[in-house]
């Protein structure tokens, strides 16, 4: 999951200037659609070269769970982990607004996307089976050569508790491409 929100989060980074997407109550592939008309994708310059990903995760609650559990979940899910990244000139060259689109067949649906002028704002909402659901915020910058993104997930299920989780993003260009392009992570 980190390594999709890192994905999208680079293929959303542009100049600070140009189109804006505001959409409501609209299915991913609503969402991708808009942005594709709007231009946003089109207008999206990252700069090649080798990015620096860095995601810090922390589960905040554990709700519902027995005490030593939820201890241990938290303990297990805090996290941080650094990944690199060589952009070709080619791969920033056709940026994709499908990112938005999920799976297929999601019953995600975001309440609010807007995007524009260096800055990202999302709020989604999945159920799940047997009456779970998530609901997740995302706030966010870019601009050519870095991004940050923080997100909040909230997933309860009756009878059961519930957990929510931070997620806070941070890329940005740290220099040309280094060996043949791969991708490395700790």
């Amino acid at each position: 999951m980190r390594m999709t929100i890192a994905l999208a989060l680079l293929a959303l980074t542009a100049c600070n200037k140009g189109p804006t997407v505001k959409v409501k109550d609209a299915t991913p592939a609503e969402v991708a659609q808009q942005v594709k008309k709007s231009g946003v994708v089109s207008d999206v310059r990252l700069q090649p070269g080798q990015w620096q990903v860095v995601t810090q995760a922390k589960l905040q609650d554990a709700s519902g769970m027995p005490p030593q559990v939820a201890e241990q979940m938290k303990a297990a899910m805090a996290r941080t982990s650094t990944e690199t990244q060589c952009l070709t000139p080619e791969q920033v060259a056709k940026p994709n607004s499908d990112m938005f689109a999920g799976k297929q067949n999601s019953q995600c649906k975001y309440d609010k996307f807007e995007m524009g002028g260096g800055k990202i704002k999302a709020e989604m909402h999945c159920p799940g089976g047997a009456g779970a659901q998530m609901a997740m915020t995302m706030d966010g910058s870019y601009s050519p050569t870095s991004y940050t993104m923080d997100a909040a997930m909230d997933m309860q299920t009756p009878g059961n508790g519930g957990m929510k989780m931070a997620v806070h993003t941070e890329g940005k260009r740290i220099g040309e491409c280094v060996g043949g392009g791969a991708t490395s992570g700790k």
